[in-house]
């Protein structure tokens, strides 16, 4: 994913998460800020993940997550979403299913879709 399309700041994802504004499905929970407040010259959507150092212990295992994350999105058109502020979190389910090694990634790219899907009726 390209970096344009990254959250990176930490003012960032704090912001989308005062918001409160969620969308959940079995395997992930997206946040999202709907209209930008204090950023006026957002060009496209910015989405960040978030991995706990607290379910997560080593580096790498949280770094493999996200790379997950990203190529599966990888594919997804992101210049029809809303210009919003989104946060990505793996839910509890996703971390026992992830530890015995029992994930299916199809079944999680379907959630990603879904989720834009609802995302893009609430917003537009």
């Amino acid at each position: 994913m390209q970096k344009k399309y990254r959250l990176l700041k930490k003012g960032d994802f704090d912001k989308v998460f005062k918001s409160r504004n969620r969308i959940k499905t079995t395997n992930l929970v997206f946040y999202y800020l709907p209209n930008c407040l204090g950023r006026e010259n957002l060009n496209n959507v910015k989405i960040g993940i978030v991995i706990p150092k607290k379910k997560w212990k080593k580096a790498k295992d949280r770094n493999y997550l996200k790379r997950i994350f990203w190529a599966a999105n990888a594919h997804n058109n992101l210049d029809n979403l809303p210009k919003t502020l989104s946060v990505f979190l793996y839910t509890d389910f996703f971390y026992s299913q992830y530890k015995f090694k029992k994930v299916n990634f199809e079944k999680l790219n379907r959630e990603i879709k879904q989720i834009y899907s609802i995302f893009s009726k609430r917003c537009f």
